[in-house]
């Protein structure tokens, strides 16, 4: 681990004493309790006794694993993010790399590959916008239309053809879901690297380039992922409260990660991976999240994952909590078998590790936040010792919550496109209750080999 890493953890933990240190001080403590042996009837004390420990205990490693790595995560962050702003852009993106990749050639040629289903509305903009990229090598556009029941095929058709280095061409098949689409794109592709997009994004002008001198900077990179933004954000406080998800995921964790060269999630809307990579590792219809699946299977051969956050796309968020859900489902249950198929490689990867260490803590905070309310509403009814749990619950509860907002606040106002969300804050902190909760309990049915329910595309059923 770097230097810098260490002090960022030294920070870190300095922090998380202080805030183990401060309910010692302000609150009520396990010595604070009075249990008397001289008394017949010590049930009821011991009970309370008990309970405190067991809440305490949860308090201190709460801060341990939990908020003390996210402390790291935003130093970590705001650091590599001033590494390069320092940087000029011919230090960050130089044009002689040790790569073979680009031995022949200054700008190789690139395939992008659209898979779409029922896209009529948007594939022309997801043409239109490849077809401009600021990037002066060879680009071809392959639009697989996998099965679509609207116009998309004929929209695409329109756009066939070739003007000077830019091509399109449009393939039609049946539908078998976005991974066949992708393999069937990668079969026909003749591009050094392929970057794939979906029907209803639009990338910025630079994303290309900026994926191109991620991988010349990184020779050893399989994948290189981009930064994703919402294109409809202002269309309702659930796909603001999305835009403030995603900046904050993507600058905390993804980047880090990045930094790492292990990112587990190379986003659909927009990535980039050498062509002769996907050609032996094409994505499967294994899971239901063929993204992440084949961004963990490209990191276990020992090729580096990276992410750039100038290469932007836009996508469409949901804008209803039943399409959010289902998106949702799709994606957390998706992670699970994702990390099962890979497992052999993510166990010895401490980003694998971690991801998986996030969804256990989860569902067992999930379940004590349930056990919280029953148990205040007990001491409530029965009058016994409310006020003092209740004071316990409090301020450890706006300790942590007090944390949320500040290390959020860091990151969005270090990010000036979404400083105008930071209001919203409040309203994430229910959004990310929402998550939480579901995220436990598609855990609690991944476990248990339950399944679950899903709808996919045109597809339904229950997956395991």
């Amino acid at each position: 681990m770097r230097i810098y890493k260490w002090a960022f953890l030294w920070v870190a933990l300095m922090l998380s004493m202080v805030i183990i240190i401060i309910p010692a001080h302000y609150g009520i403590t396990l010595p604070d309790l009075e249990i008397s042996h001289d008394k017949e009837e010590l049930p009821t004390d011991l009970r309370s006794s008990t309970i405190y420990t067991f809440f305490d205990m949860y308090f201190i490693l709460f801060v341990l694993f939990n908020i003390t790595p996210f402390m790291v995560f935003v130093l970590w962050s705001l650091y590599i993010r001033l590494r390069e702003r320092k940087r000029g852009r011919k230090e960050r993106c130089p044009i002689t790399m040790g790569s073979d990749l680009f031995d022949k050639e200054r700008y190789p040629k690139v395939t992008i590959i659209i898979p779409c289903y029922n896209e009529e509305r948007n594939i022309g903009s997801a043409i239109k916008d490849s077809f401009r990229q600021n990037y002066p090598g060879e680009i071809e556009i392959i639009v697989v239309d996998d099965g679509s029941r609207d116009n998309t095929y004929s929209i695409g058709k329109i756009f066939k053809g070739k003007i000077n280095k830019r091509s399109v061409k449009v393939v039609h098949k049946q539908n078998g879901g976005k991974s066949s689409a992708l393999f069937l794109g990668s079969e026909k592709s003749t591009g050094k690297f392929i970057i794939t997009t979906d029907g209803d994004s639009t990338m910025d002008i630079n994303a290309v380039m900026e994926i191109i001198d991620t991988f010349r900077r990184y020779p050893d990179a399989g994948i290189v992922g981009g930064f994703i933004s919402i294109k409809n954000a202002h269309t309702g406080y659930l796909t603001k409260v999305q835009q403030l998800e995603y900046i904050i995921t993507q600058q905390l964790i993804r980047l880090n990660q990045s930094d790492d060269g292990s990112v587990l999630i190379a986003p659909g809307p927009i990535f980039g991976i050498r062509a002769d990579l996907a050609k032996i590792f094409p994505p499967l219809n294994r899971t239901i999240v063929e993204d992440c699946d084949l961004t963990m299977s490209i990191l276990s051969t020992g090729f580096t994952t990276r992410s750039t956050m100038r290469a932007v796309s836009y996508t469409m968020a949901p804008t209803t909590w039943e399409d959010w859900l289902n998106q949702r489902k799709r994606w957390i249950y998706g992670q699970f078998q994702a990390w099962r198929e890979n497992r052999w490689h993510l166990k010895s990867n401490y980003w694998g590790l971690y991801t998986y260490f996030t969804w256990v803590t989860t569902t067992l905070s999930a379940f004590l936040m349930i056990v919280t309310v029953f148990l205040t509403s007990i001491f409530l009814l029965s009058g016994n010792d409310f006020y003092s749990f209740l004071k316990f619950i409090s301020i450890r509860g706006f300790i942590i919550t007090s944390i949320y907002f500040i290390t959020r606040l860091v990151i969005l106002i270090s990010y000036k496109d979404t400083r105008h969300l930071i209001h919203y804050l409040p309203v994430k902190i229910l959004y990310d209750l929402i998550n939480g909760f579901l995220t436990a309990y598609l855990y609690t049915r991944y476990i248990l080999k339950l399944g679950v329910k899903m709808k996919w595309g045109n597809r339904y059923g229950v997956i395991y």
